[in-house]
Order: structure tokens, then sequence, then C-alpha cells
């Protein structure tokens, strides 16, 4: 069951509380109208709270996507156009390094596997990927800055010109803190929505199985009241 499954059933077990009128009347405070319907607006306002942190979330998610998409391709057309202008070897090696890095290849061969029957000793050797947002964000930088200080550097397509290349690569980084920033702020919300809902004994659901049991206690175990909340059923979760 769903958190506003959850909150659903409650908004339903006050209604069904609150039709029973005067003869509701718990003598713990927690258990009181009043405060179930204080409790019922905490946490429907935390549910919607959750909703829009994560909407924010998916939003900058999607945006730094799309930031990022296709940088190893761009670097490898920044390549080709220093190929066309027959930059030096060493120079387009440079930029090569910083494209293998973006695109997770190693900058030289992997050794051969020795077969089974081999006495030589295998060599353990270690990925040479760096394909973390913010390894990509650094490394296309750095190659820019790089592009930036060649002097013989030409290009007409648009995006390929140096001052299309900075903007490119300037707002990575910022896009990466606000994904952080976007991502915390949910985690804080849900917290706080589950604390609301599932902590023990001052919850929302322990509370209802509290309004359960004086139910039954007020008006019998068999009565036509306590068979009204049959149906209103919960699913309490484990918070921290």
């Amino acid at each position: 069951m769903s958190h506003v499954k959850n909150a659903a059933s409650y908004s339903r077990l006050v209604d069904i509380c609150t039709g029973y009128g005067g003869k509701y009347n718990p003598g713990r405070p927690t258990l009181q109208l009043k405060a179930m319907r204080a409790l019922l607006n905490e946490a429907q306002s935390s549910l919607q709270d959750v909703s829009l942190k994560q909407d924010a979330y998916h939003r900058i998610l999607n945006k730094k996507s799309s930031a990022f998409d296709g940088l190893d391709i761009l670097a490898n057309r920044v390549i080709g156009t220093m190929e066309a202008l027959q930059m030096p070897e060493a120079t387009i090696e440079d930029a090569r390094y910083f494209y293998r890095l973006l695109a997770g290849k190693r900058a030289t061969l992997r050794p051969p596997i020795p077969s089974e029957d081999s006495d030589e000793e295998k060599v353990k050797t270690r990925g040479f990927q760096q394909l973390s947002y913010v390894a990509k964000a650094s490394n296309f930088f750095k190659m820019v800055q790089m592009v930036n200080a060649l002097p013989a550097y030409i290009s007409n397509e648009p995006d390929l010109q140096i001052p299309a290349l900075m903007e490119r690569a300037a707002p990575l980084q910022s896009l990466i803190e606000e994904v952080d920033k976007a991502k915390v702020a949910l985690s804080i919300a849900r917290l706080k929505r589950n604390r609301i809902l599932y902590r023990t004994n001052t919850g929302m659901v322990d509370n209802a199985k509290l309004v359960r049991r004086y139910v039954k206690v007020a008006f019998g175990t068999r009565s036509g009241e306590a068979a009204q909340l049959k149906d209103v059923r919960f699913t309490k979760q484990k918070v921290r």
C-alpha cells in the first residue's frame, strides 16, 4: 500500500469517527477528532511536499542529462577539427586524452590475458573509466580550456567554435550541484513524511490502530461501529 493510500485511509477513518458524533469521545488527546484532523493535514502536507520536491529533482536531473548528453561526440568532433587543421600530433594527442576520459576508453590497450595453462602470473589491471558526471564536467572543461589556448584552432561550425564550447562547459558543474541539492531536499522531505506517517506510537498508522481499539472498547467489538473500520486498512513501513 502506498503512502497516499495510507493517508486516504486515515482520512476515511476521520470521517467515520466524525460520524459517530458525541459518542466518539476518547480520553487520549491524540485520538480526539481535532488532533486526528491536525495529523491528517500534516500527513497530506508532507505528501504534497514530497511530490513537489520529487518533480523538482526530476526536472533538474533531466536538465543535467541533456547538458551532458553527447559530450564525448562533441569532443571527438573537436579532435577532428584539430586534425583537419593539421595541428601538431602531440597537441592532438593531448585532446584525445581528454576524449578518452570522457568516453571511458583506455589510454592504451589491455595487456593480453594469460591462458589457464600459462605459467605467467596474471596481471591485475584497474579500470580506466572516469564516467561520473563530476569527472566528465572536469575533463570536458579542461579540454575546452586547452583548445581555447590554441590560436590556430578555427572552426566555422557554430557549436565547435570556442564561445559555444565554453558555453557548453560552463554550467556543467553547477548543474551537478543543483542535482545534489534537489536530491538532499527530496530525501529530507521523504524522511519527514515517513516519520509523520509511520513513527512508532505517534505516527498516523499507529494512531489509527489506537483509534480502532478505542472504538471497540467504546462501542463493542461486534458493534456496527467497529465493523465499519474493518475495511479501513493501513500498511506500516519501517522508518529511521
